[in-house]
Order: structure tokens, then C-alpha cells, then sequence
């Protein structure tokens, strides 16, 4: 979501000045509930190699945005509540953008509903991903993300509902999410639902699916069904995610798969994830990440340094000459106030 430039200046200058005067990272609580205000600061210093068809290209960038989290939350009768949440982005490059910007109301471990901009369940998580990308891109050279599960997610620009439902150690939400496709179909609705599982303290299995219900043949592109799951396994500083991802198109012959593992161990991440596009010939992608978290630095709680790194190829069965290729390195700053 983009803002013209009065707007961007607009905004940030009432978040500034509002942090400032209200000594940013208080809550106030009042006869109406609870009003918070905090949020982050994330700068990242970069340094990425990209082959691309035989040509190396070198990148050095300083990347990075303020994120400022204003939220409120009333409490009303038989333990339900209403709750407000936005978080705007302000980033480096000038750019005013969103994150969380929603509406719920609901029960305490009970049911929500809830409107308005968020993420839903993660159903392929990717952990301390200090930095992580890929590789394969398209004729415009934009970067063309493995399927995971999460088109229908959330923080869509056109908005979304969802419900959720708790049941002892079973999780229910189905999420839709509505979308502006740039073919001849400009009304995409995608549904999302996940089942979950709280199988034991450390074990968590958990299911889901999405669609376009408005998919016909004008759009093609937003046209299939897509599945998958994703398992967790967390006991005291040791976590393991494993999961995969499937869609099939209906109007057309591609197939795309994704299978991922992450593992974190005290302050330290690492992950891959192996992904494949059939489309009569077979395109293969590798992408492995790292990421090492240097915490209470100057002997400040919320101040750490992010060491991250990643790389990413793609093998083509029958275009070796494609075969694109990324290496990247970063630093990042991350402090919460």
C-alpha cells in the first residue's frame, strides 16, 4: 500500500511526533481497555552476487524500515473482547507502507473474527530468516518466490475475513482474502482453511488448503487448488519445522512443489527448502539460509546484530544456460522500543 508524498510526510510526522510525547513503548489503561504504542527499528547493511544467463552482477545495498505498532484492546462481559491493531511501515527509501492494519472481536481461547489487513496461520514457517531469497526470475526480472502455501495468507491490499476456533488442542480458521488480478478477472476471492494440532507439548501437525473461488478460464493464472502441511517439533532451545506445499492449475499443465525444513537452536537458524515446477520439463530450485542472532548488544534487551546469509540455484532440465544463481550476505540491526 503506497501513500502520495503529502501523505507520507503526513503520517510520519504524526507518528514521530506521537512516539515522542508519548514516550513510545507505554500502554495506557482506561475505562475503554488497553492502548499501546511501541514498535521496531530493523537496518540491514547487504552484499549479494547475482548470476543471471552466464552475467555476474554484484550488489551492495543499505536496506531497512521503522515499523511503529499502535494497537487497543477493550475487554467486554463472559471473557470477549474487541481489539484494534496497525502498524505502519516507514521505510528507508522514503516509502510510507503497512503491515497489520485490523479489526477483531471474540472470545479468550474461544473464536475470533477478524477484518481488515493481517497474516493468517503460517503453514510453511521459515524461521530466522535474517536473509533469505531466491533466485528464479521472471522475464522482468522480478523474483519468483517457491509455492509455500500462503497466496491467500494475508496482508492483501484488497482486504480479508477470517475465522478462527479453538477447541482443547485442536485449532480451526479459514481465512479469504480478496485480490485485483491484472488479467481479464478482476474479482478473485481466495478461501484458506487450516486445521491444526497440538498433538503434544512439543509436537504440532497441522493442514491446510487454498482456492480461487472466482477462478474461471479468463484467469488462468490465479486458476488451481492448493495444499499442504507442515509439522513442528520445539522442546527447550532446540525447534525443527518441516513442511511441504502443492498446487495443480486447472487451465493449464503446471505443477509446483515445495518441501522445507528449518531448525533453530538457541540463537541460531538454518534452513532449505527444495522446490520444483513441472510444466512438461522440470525446473528445480535449492535455497539454504543461515542466521545467527548477537543479543543484548551494549548490554540493551532489545538491541541485537543479525548475521545472515543465503544461497539459491536454479537447475533447468533443458536450459542449462538459465540455470540463475544467488549469494548474499547481511547484517542487520534490530532494536525494540
Amino acid at each position: 500500500m503506497k501513500f502520495n508524498t503529502f501523505g507520507k510526510l503526513s503520517l510520519a510526522s504524526v507518528l514521530v511526533s506521537t512516539a515522542l510525547a508519548a514516550h513510545a513503548g507505554i500502554s495506557v489503561e482506561n475505562e475503554k481497555g488497553l492502548f499501546t504504542i511501541g514498535g521496531d527499528v530493523e537496518y540491514d547493511l547487504n552484499v549479494v552476487d547475482k548470476e543471471r544467463k552466464n552475467q555476474d552482477r554484484q550488489d551492495f545495498s543499505q536496506s531497512g524500515r521503522i515499523l511503529v505498532q499502535i494497537a487497543a484492546e477493550r475487554a467486554v462481559a463472559n471473557d470477549h473482547y474487541l481489539k484494534v491493531q496497525v502498524q505502519p511501515l516507514l521505510k528507508s527509501t522514503g516509502d510510507v507502507d503497512l503491515d497489520d492494519a485490523f479489526f477483531a472481536m471474540g472470545r479468550q481461547a474461544d473464536w475470533e473474527v477478524k477484518i481488515g489487513r493481517f497474516e493468517a496461520f503460517d503453514m510453511f514457517p521459515v524461521g530466522q530468516d535474517t536473509m533469505l531469497d531466491f533466485a528464479k526470475v521472471d522475464v522482468n526480472n522480478n523474483v519468483i518466490e517457491p509455492y509455500r502455501l500462503k497466496d491467500a495468507r494475508g496482508r492483501g491490499d484488497y482486504g480479508q475475513v477470517s475465522y478462527a476456533k479453538s477447541l482443547d488442542k485442536l485449532y480451526f480458521e479459514v481465512g479469504s482474502l480478496f485480490k485485483e488480478n491484472s488479467g481479464a478477472d478482476q474479482n478473485a476471492v481466495f478461501v484458506r482453511p487450516v486445521v491444526a494440532f497440538q498433538a503434544t507439548d512439543s509436537l504440532r501437525f497441522a493442514a491446510g488448503m487454498e482456492a480461487n473461488l472466482t477462478a474461471d478460464k479468463a484467469d488462468a493464472e490465479n486458476d488451481y487448488l492448493g495444499y499442504g502441511a507442515t509439522i513442528k517439533y520445539a522442546v527447550s532451545d532446540f525447534s525443527l519445522d518441516v513442511s511441504y506445499a502443492y498446487r495443480d492449475f486447472d487451465t493449464t499443465d503446471q505443477e509446483d512443489s515445495s518441501i522445507g525444513a528449518v531448525i533453530q537452536y538457541k540463537r541460531f537458524g538454518l534452513g532449505h527448502i527444495y522446490s520444483e515446477t513441472d510444466t512438461g520439463s522440470k525446473e528445480k530450485m535449492n535455497t539454504t539460509w543461515a542466521s545467527y542472532e548477537i543479543a543484548n548488544v551494549m548490554d540493551v534487551q532489545d538491541f541485537s546484530i543479525y548475521l545472515g546469509s543465503y544461497f539459491s540455484k536454479v537447475d533447468n532440465d533443458n536450459d542449462n544456460d538459465n540455470d540463475d544463481q544467488d549469494v548474499g550476505v547481511r547484517v542487520r540491526f534490530k532494536y525494540f522500543f
